[in-house]
C-alpha cells in the first residue's frame, strides 16, 4: 500500500495534524533548513566583504591617519550603501532561485537565513547611530 492509499479512508482524506508522521515513515530532517540558513549567511558575509572592498576603492581604506573631508566620507558611505543594495538584490535573487528548485525545508532555511541576516546587519548599523548605545 503506497502512502497516498494509506492516507485515504473510503475515498475521503483523513484529518491529520500538520507535521504528523506515520510510524515507519522517515522524519523530515533539519539538514535542509540548516543548509539554507548557512547558504544565506554565506551570502551576507560576501555582501559585507564587498562593502569593505567598495570602501577601500572609494578612498576609505588609505589608513586611519588620512583625513577625509565631509564629501570624501559621504563618497565612501555612498559607495558602501550602493554596493550593499546591489549585493542584497543578488542575494535575494539567489534565494528565490534556489527556493524554486529546492524542497520546502530548504526554502524555509533560505528565507530564515536571508531575513535574519538582513535584520542583524541593519540592527547593528542602526545601533551605531543611537547615542550611548556603544
Amino acid at each position: 500500500m503506497n502512502t497516498q492509499e494509506s492516507r485515504r479512508t473510503n475515498g475521503a482524506r483523513t484529518s491529520e495534524p500538520i507535521g504528523a508522521v506515520r510510524p515507519g515513515e522517515p522524519r523530515p530532517g533539519w539538514q535542509p533548513v540548516l543548509a539554507g540558513i548557512g547558504l544565506a549567511g554565506l551570502g551576507h558575509l560576501l555582501a559585507i566583504a564587498a562593502m569593505g572592498v567598495a570602501a577601500r576603492l572609494a578612498g576609505g581604506g588609505r589608513g586611519s591617519d588620512v583625513y577625509l573631508e565631509a564629501g570624501g566620507r559621504f563618497g565612501v558611505v555612498y559607495a558602501m550603501l550602493c554596493t550593499y543594495a546591489v549585493m542584497q538584490t543578488f542575494l535575494l535573487a539567489g534565494v528565490l532561485l534556489l527556493s524554486a528548485y529546492g524542497g520546502q525545508r530548504l526554502k524555509v532555511g533560505l528565507f530564515a537565513g536571508w531575513g535574519g541576516g538582513l535584520v542583524l546587519i541593519v540592527g547593528v548599523v542602526a545601533s551605531w547611530f543611537v547615542p550611548g548605545a556603544a
